[in-house]
């Protein structure tokens, strides 16, 4: 693609932006068209409180860039290009949500851990909350996280950390029939490995237990199970952030950590002991 078409490509997408959000008039009726419903000028007018006068000529913006178009009954629907550009939109705004909603959290933590392809869906954590410890509960994170453990039937997990309940936690997962995979740095492994009775750990990997390797060390600490999801950040000074986390329990959530564990594992070798 030339430098000129480019920039041709770049205008046109910014004049749709520019129809949309300088009007609240015409984002209101391309809103009002998305449940994929034709509807009449009347029917607009009434819906978004305007004139017929104000929304035809809103509705002429709208046309010209190919956004919405009038059918033979003189009703107004989104065109194809319409729909793709509200639903984006829409993503848009609930990403802005996500990180406004706690905007001090996002602000202070590395996110280079996240991929660029799931940070474009960081809407997908539209429901979860920020835990946080306290001083008068400075292991709040971590007795959440064990209670919550306890009754995961599935666990994907990316330990760039080490706590000592790990290993018993995870071998007590497996004996319930837990199905579990995780992804350790080398000095994670090396710190279980010191700790564990390896006749535990052999019985459990060969059972439901999975365990990799990952260099060099993600800037990003996750568990993705069948019914959470919580997620942890390092510092831009690179120490861990112990006093809150991520939690989230809606499916959108889960799906797009388990990608996250996925992005992960492709970089993993796995463990043989």
């Amino acid at each position: 693609m030339s430098d000129t078409e480019t920039k041709e490509k770049k205008k046109a997408l910014h004049k749709i932006l520019q129809v949309l959000a300088c009007s609240d008039l015409r984002k209101n009726l391309a809103e009002t068209l998305q449940d994929g419903e034709s509807l009449t000028l009347s029917q607009l007018s009434e819906q978004v409180g305007a004139s017929s006068p104000a929304a035809v000529h809103a509705l002429r913006e709208l046309a010209k860039e190919h956004l919405t178009y009038q059918d033979e009954k003189r009703s107004y629907s989104l065109t194809n290009i319409g729909e793709i550009v509200m639903r984006k939109l829409e993503e848009i705004n609930i990403a802005i949500d996500v990180l406004l909603k706690n905007s001090e959290f996002w602000l202070e933590h590395d996110l280079s851990g996240i991929p660029t392809s799931l940070l474009d869906k960081i809407g997908c954590l539209e429901e979860a909350e920020i835990i946080f410890s306290t001083p008068t509960d400075l292991f709040k994170i971590v007795a959440t996280y064990n209670v919550l453990l306890q009754n995961a039937k599935e666990v994907r997990g990316v330990a760039p950390i080490f706590t000592e309940d790990m290993p018993p936690s995870f071998i007590q997962l497996v004996a319930k029939g837990g199905d579990i995979e995780l992804v350790l740095t080398p000095q994670v492994l090396n710190a279980v490995l010191e700790r564990v009775d390896r006749s535990e750990l052999k019985e459990a990997l060969h059972g439901n237990l999975k365990l990799f390797t990952i260099e060099p060390q993600p800037n990003i600490a996750f568990t993705v199970t069948d019914y959470f999801m919580e997620l942890g950040f390092f510092r831009y000074d690179g120490t861990y952030d112990w006093s809150n986390e991520v939690l989230s329990y809606s499916k959108d959530s889960l799906s797009w950590g388990r990608k996250l564990y996925q992005y992960y594992l492709e970089q993993a070798e796995v463990v043989v002991i």
